[in-house]
């Protein structure tokens, strides 16, 4: 054969064989769709402002009675050819407005108790789909996803969204205020079964109408809805309804940019009823406190109620969170308290109901502006648990109003804490909420926080306002105002926040404006610092160069400003930073800060204390982030310079890596090095490794270890989940913890040990 022929005749018998193997596989395409294929062609959006969402319609259909698809990932059931298949997947990255690389469609069935969605993700290239988590909740960062969103309410404000990937994990939440809040602790019960072929990959999701909450009634109804698609190999996010670029991810939350689902006629919503006793025996044993091994029959039970169809009632007893994780170990090196997220369900279940000041988004992290309510001051004291005796909720949506009511009362106990008995007296808790929509995606509500009884004064009081405001795509405003009452003295107990935000897809800005009185006493929420006026400005400038894997510059910086209402400067900084984030997900960032603190008294710091007085120091930091979808992945930081009048090394990084499918292994690492005038260098060292593994989306094991030299301690977690039935979950979990250091031929002391079951049992109406 002629030398020039051989590539080409290569080439056809490659395609023939690949021919063959697909005619195998059986076509479970649903037919023709709208779908766009051409990426190459041009851009489909030009100008996203043009785009009216609600002309983007999909269409469901009710089954013939008893012809429900068989929920197994394979979308083989003849009753998928019942609805229109739907698609015209549009990217967000990393070529706003192109049409999706690979086709996706969808087909929407329901019933009278289920809501069905048939997905068909295809492929040109399935060997290169990629999956990792299969543990319920997890982040799904790592691998190919589908996600949904759901705006049952159709008020373009409030959704409930559901996530699953090739492996047919389950990841659900919802959403309040476009997103300004996204609550991922919220589990409903459904299901979602995948599969993959030569074709692409499938996800078949059923969702019970019961576990929604809508209006319902004769005739049709109207819900809104989004569906993405991510192709993580490409670093691809489309959407069927595209949004504004500077959203950025959590825009699929904001329901005002959402499509229209039509075709729902006759639904009748259900008063929610679903009981959930648990037992929960443990065995423990203090060996820091020299008290013998311990057994508990724990029991108790939550219990839900439907008081309308938008209204649910929330009652707990018992309360137990002995599969909650325990918080990170964190050095502290400033001079106020940390925050740490809040992990237990009951309180997150809801959340953004209460929420009161949040800068907006996901991030569990953040504080917020004004943050008069942390969930974490009910049930826990210096990190250790408090009882929770009972309590109960009530949260919901009636006309324009959101409301919720939350009151909790926690039991009688004592603590030992640095080698004293503490006796803390039982305590109340009471949480009031409203918010009222007005404009089109904008509210304004007020809040009242009391306790009683507990550590402290008699009771404490709280009560705020607040408005928050949504004015276009890219300016927000929010206003905040709040007021304590304790006894004793009155006066200064006021508190107030006015927050402005500019953003699109090429400058970021903002000022915010906090000013919290001497007493200002939030007991009940986490105000580090009191008696201050602090105004914040920030500016950013967000290009995306045409540089070779580089999708987004950001360049810019912020001053933060802190003063007593004496006039005294009490801290401030300036920093200004630089951020290349790249097309394969990893970024880049650089910044130099300048910082100012007044010390009001002298503050000890590890081996010696800083006198009191005003310091001045520069510092540079640098860090880097790699692609999370890679099997090995991770981090690396650096913050290197002043601290006060000496100087600071902070060395932090992360590395994980997948052995295997569905095996994660998560280790972390900081280390600080203090340099002081006249004192020992101060050195702390802080580990912790995490291993996980998801036999099924239903059965998931970990073990969790750390490692603080500062406070001397090593702890570990062991966690054995199997969800054994739908809604209905089975925990086993070990702890232990030992003093490191000791004096002696032995380094460790074993501090406490213990060994705790529950399992839960879902019954539901």
């Amino acid at each position: 054969m002629n030398e020039t022929l051989r590539p080409a005749a290569a080439l056809m018998l490659l395609l023939a064989c690949g021919a063959a193997v697909r005619a195998q596989v059986p076509d479970r395409r649903p037919g023709p769709a709208p779908v766009v294929t051409a990426a190459d062609a041009g851009p489909v959006v030009t100008d996203i402002q043009q785009i009216d969402p609600e002309t983007f319609h999909a269409i469901a259909v009710r089954l013939p009675e008893g012809r429900a698809p068989k929920i197994d990932g394979r979308l083989d059931d003849d009753v998928w050819q019942l609805a229109p298949a739907q698609g015209r997947f549009i990217q967000r990255e990393p070529r706003f407005g192109w049409a999706s690389t690979e086709r996706t469609e969808f087909r929407i069935l329901y019933d009278d108790k289920t809501l069905y969605f048939g997905i068909w993700a295809f492929d040109d290239e399935p060997e290169k789909i990629r999956a990792s988590e299969m543990k319920r909740d997890s982040q799904l960062k790592k691998g190919d996803a589908i996600k949904i969103t759901i705006d049952t309410f159709h008020d373009h404000r409030n959704a409930f969204y559901f996530s699953t990937n090739p492996l047919g994990a389950r990841k659900d939440a919802n959403s309040v205020e476009e997103g300004r809040t996204v609550n991922y602790d919220w589990n409903a019960v459904w299901q979602s079964r995948t599969s993959v072929d030569a074709r692409g990959w499938y996800a078949e999701i059923a969702i019970p109408l019961s576990q929604l909450r809508f209006k319902g009634g004769p005739g049709e109804t109207v819900w809104g809805l989004n569906l993405c698609r991510i192709i993580v190999r490409k670093n691809e996010e489309t959407y069927w309804v595209p949004f504004p670029r500077e959203w950025q991810s959590i825009g699929f939350a904001r329901m005002s940019h959402a499509g229209v689902l039509l075709g729902l006629r006759d639904l009748t919503p259900r008063r929610k009823l679903e009981f959930l006793p648990f037992a929960a025996p443990r065995v423990r044993r203090d060996y820091d406190a020299g008290t013998p091994t311990t057994a508990e029959a724990g029991y108790g039970f939550d219990l839900k109620v439907g008081l309308t169809s938008s209204l649910n009632a929330d009652v707990t007893y018992r309360t137990d969170f002995a599969q909650v994780e325990a918080d990170q170990e964190v050095v502290n090196l400033s001079r106020f308290s940390l925050f740490f997220p809040e992990k237990r369900q009951f309180f997150t279940e809801s959340a953004g109901i209460f929420d009161y000041g949040s800068n907006g988004g996901s991030d569990a992290s953040n504080p917020g502006l004004l943050p008069i309510f942390y969930s974490r001051r009910i049930g826990l004291h210096d990190g250790q648990e408090v009882p929770i005796a009972g309590g109960g909720k009530v949260t919901g949506r009636t006309g324009a109003y959101t409301i919720g009511m939350m009151n909790i009362e926690t039991g009688a106990t004592t603590q030992r804490s640095a080698g004293v008995d503490l006796a803390l007296a039982r305590a109340n808790y009471t949480v009031l909420r409203v918010k009222r929509d007005v404009l089109a995606n904008s509210s304004i509500g007020g809040i009242v926080l009391n306790r009683q009884g507990g550590a402290g004064p008699a009771f404490n009081l709280t009560a705020g306002v607040d408005g928050v405001f949504s004015l276009g795509s890219h300016f927000n405003l929010t206003g905040l105002l709040a007021r304590t009452s304790t006894p004793g003295p009155v006066g200064k107990g006021w508190a107030g926040v006015l927050d402005t935000g500019w953003k699109d897809d090429r400058f970021d800005t903002g000022f915010t404006y906090v000013d919290i009185g001497e007493r200002f006493d939030a007991e009940m929420g986490f105000i580090p610092r009191t008696d201050i006026r602090n105004p914040k400005l920030r500016a950013a400038w967000t290009p995306r160069p045409h540089w070779r894997g580089v999708r987004q510059l950001t360049l810019g910086g912020s001053a933060t400003y802190f003063e007593s209402h004496a006039g005294r400067v009490e801290s401030r900084n300036q920093e200004a930073g630089l951020t290349v984030s790249r097309q394969d997900s990893s970024s880049i960032h650089v910044a130099l800060d300048r910082d100012y603190d007044d010390l009001p008294f002298d503050w000890r710091v590890g081996t010696g204390a800083i006198p009191a007085g005003g310091y001045s120091w520069n510092a540079f930091k640098a860090s880097y982030s790699s692609d999370q979808s890679r099997r090995v992945y991770g981090s690396i930081a650096a913050d290197l310079g002043g601290y006060y009048s000496g100087d600071k090394q902070t060395y932090s990084g992360s590395l994980n890596f997948l052995p295997r499918e569905t095996l994660l292994v998560e280790t972390s690492y900081t280390r600080n090095r203090i340099t002081l005038p006249g004192r020992p260098v101060y050195t702390t060292n802080v580990l912790s490794t995490r291993v996980s593994y998801s036999f099924s989306p239903d059965l998931f094991v970990k073990s969790f270890i750390q490692y603080n030299d500062v406070s001397r301690l090593a702890s570990l977690n062991l966690l054995f989940w199997y969800i054994y039935r739908p809604g209905s979950d089975l925990y086993v979990v070990y702890d232990t913890g030992w003093e490191t250091a000791v004096p002696g031929p032995h380094s460790l002391r074993v501090r406490g040990r213990s060994l705790a079951v529950k399992m839960t049992w879902w019954v539901a109406r």
